[in-house]
């Protein structure tokens, strides 16, 4: 799937090029005294430009093209940057000055100047170099089809509440053979099996809610598992939904004491989404904990996986097996057209398209997610050259594994996205499968990374930018589960693991998840790291080279940032959400990108002084930090736009 990674360099190229002009166009004044080596950076920069998609079209079936995509993404990042450092300076001399500034005359010290015009030069040789090879392998200036950036998609609340497509004979089914099993058991279930987008989470979601509609059972949860099958964390959701008091989560046998006086009684149906587990400890020690905690017949569990070994590791619990079947080409076109008919302003197909559409529904192999999401693509497309161009794809014939495959039929849409949405959408990748995404803070980590492009004269935030590539993404279906609030307000959405798989395929190389026992290449370009470790064993100190590139990082302790924080001179975004202790260095205040923070439920006490000189900070997360003591005044920060905090802070505003 290496062929899939490569798709996102031109997306960052472009909007890093792009941002960079209009950088040097806005914010960098004449009084810097480097007026020569800006205009010939942004000549440089405007050469290489013109002819990058040449490069794009050429790079799957030339590795000296993919080897060039590579250097100039790097050296796009380096002028991103080196005009990062000029924007600090600025608002350094902003904060300073206070009434008195003057943007004309920013008071740029001589040091700086020249260190900075030795970067300058340097990016500059970098960029001629590769103008002179990318004329050595071929490369010319192609015109461009398609310079819009943005497109407004019109979004209903369709996108929560999918049609169930012949799925009401499956839901059928699986009722029956709960009902058969549940009279003979204290606990019993089904087991649905299937490839990934067939549908079976659909179908759990219809039997859960007619479950709760018809009130078969007392109780009711939903649990999204994955691949950390984890029988604490899984009680610890069931407590949750029945709701129990509050045991400590990490007490498992406070979490089953609690749970059997709930369950006194009474049965309950257990929906375990997305479980990967095979082995016959786990799901035994987890089938011991539930038959502790019931005491009479009839509750009930729906799982759904992609294995046919899952269901015997639940043993002793009788797991009867439900293969999920395809779906006809009928019903495939039905689910197309469903899709096309909401998300566009048409409001019919005409029979040219629809014969097209019917050979496109031919091809998604019965996989309503596949359906869904070309659905979704073909809505911002009206004519028939537009539809055959999807329908004779090349994607569609690739012979690979299920997995594979379904990465590629969904990559025909990924390729079709406008450059600003790629990025977008690859982002995600750096959250676990099954997360639930909230759209603000989304939205905000887009806009720390420098996504969120402004045209000019626009009287849009970057807030609202955001809202509309949400939507984008929405409306192809790569985003799916979303809640909303009582006024209609979109909260959250998760992806399905599929979707998921494809961020972490065409943004591979730069988002890595390093877990406890992964080794981790110091030659790799990673930019958006999200660390896992097992709290009992020492933090990992992140090598220097990794640290000097990354530009977001979660983590869930202090001490990670603490062993690295002197070397993370790109970052935008850093979230340490949960830390059960530690104090933030000093060194906190050198992050000089630093556009987002997240430190919401730590038990972090203080803050260092130098937080005060994060002068480009965009968004502040403080919420749940009960023990954090905060500044009296932060006027310093003047570029921060979202601040989150509990209410006994709001003294300091």
């Amino acid at each position: 799937m290496a062929e899939i990674a490569l798709n996102i360099l031109s997306p960052v190229i472009e909007e890093a090029i792009s941002k960079t002009v209009s950088f040097l166009k806005k914010r960098i004044g004449i009084a810097v005294g480097l007026e020569k080596e800006l205009d010939r950076l942004g000549d440089s920069l405007i050469l290489i430009q013109s002819v990058i998609q040449h490069a794009e079209e050429r790079q799957e079936s030339d590795p000296a093209i993919r080897h060039w995509l590579q250097k100039l993404k790097d050296v796009a990042y380096e002028a991103v940057d080196a005009l990062g450092e000029f924007e600090y300076e600025v608002l350094e001399d902003k904060v300073k000055s206070r009434r008195h500034w003057n943007p004309e005359s920013v008071n740029f010290s001589p040091l700086f100047r020249n260190r900075m015009a030795d970067k300058i030069n340097k990016i500059t040789k970098q960029l001629n170099d590769l103008k002179d090879w990318a004329s050595m392998i071929n490369l010319v200036v192609l015109l461009r089809g398609q310079t819009c950036l943005r497109q407004h998609q019109k979004t209903d609340s369709f996108l929560d509440n999918s049609t169930v497509f012949e799925r009401e004979v499956d839901v059928s089914r699986i009722l029956s053979l709960l009902r058969d099993l549940r009279s003979q058991h204290p606990i019993s279930g089904v087991s649905i099996v299937g490839m990934a987008g067939i549908g079976k989470t659909t179908i759990a979601k219809s039997i859960y809610m007619k479950a709760k509609e018809e009130k078969l059972y007392d109780l009711a949860a939903w649990v999204c598992v994955s691949e950390d099958f984890n029988d604490q964390i899984i009680l610890g959701e069931m407590s949750e939904h029945f709701g129990c008091s509050a045991a400590p989560r990490n007490s498992i046998n406070a979490l089953l004491e609690d749970l059997a006086k709930k369950l006194e009684n009474k049965t309950f149906l257990l929906i375990l989404d997305d479980v990967w587990n095979e082995d016959p400890d786990k799901g035994e020690h987890f089938s011991s904990c539930l038959l502790k905690i019931l005491k009479t017949n009839g509750s009930s569990i729906v799982i759904t996986t992609r294995s046919g070994k899952v269901a015997s590791a639940m043993k002793p619990v009788p797991i009867e097996h439900y293969d999920m079947e395809r779906l006809s080409d009928d019903v495939c076109w039905l689910i197309i057209k469903e899709k096309f008919l909401r998300s566009s302003t048409e409001t019919s197909i005409t029979p040219d398209l629809e014969a097209i559409g019917q050979d496109i529904a031919r091809k998604c192999r019965g996989l309503p997610l596949v359906a869904s999401v070309i659905g979704g693509t073909l809505s911002r497309r009206t004519s028939a050259d537009e539809w055959k161009d999807i329908r004779d794809d090349k994607a569609w014939n690739l012979n690979s594994r299920d997995g594979d495959k379904i990465l590629s039929i969904l990559k025909i849409s990924f390729n079709r996205l406008t450059s600003p949405l790629k990025k977008c959408f690859s982002y995600c990748s750096i959250f676990p499968k099954d997360f639930v995404i909230e759209k603000e803070d989304l939205v905000q980590l887009w806009m720390a990374q420098g996504f969120l492009y402004q045209p000019n004269e626009s009287s849009e935030t970057m807030e609202d930018v955001g809202n509309d590539y949400f939507n984008g993404l929405l409306s192809n279906f790569l985003f799916q589960d979303v809640r909303r609030d009582g006024h209609g307000n979109i909260i959250s959405c998760k992806m399905h693991d599929a979707v998921h798989d494809l961020s972490l395929s065409v943004s591979k190389g730069e988002t890595f998840v390093w877990e406890t026992g992964c080794i981790i290449d110091q030659d790799a370009k990673i930019r958006r790291l999200r660390v896992k470790h097992d709290k009992n064993k020492h933090p990992p100190i992140i090598p220097r080279a990794v640290a000097q590139r990354l530009h977001s990082l979660f983590l869930e302790e202090v001490d990670v940032f603490i062993s690295s924080a002197s070397d993370l001179k790109s970052l935008r975004a850093l979230k340490i959400v949960g830390a059960t202790g530690g104090r933030l260095p000093s060194t906190l205040g050198k992050l000089k990108h630093l556009k987002y923070l997240d430190l919401s439920r730590s038990r972090i006490e203080t803050l260092p002084k130098s937080f005060l000189t994060l002068y480009k900070l965009q968004t502040c997360r403080l919420k749940g930090c009960s023990s954090l003591q905060m500044f009296d005044e932060m006027s310093n920060l003047i570029s921060l736009r979202h601040f989150y905090f509990d209410r006994r802070h709001d003294s300091i505003f």
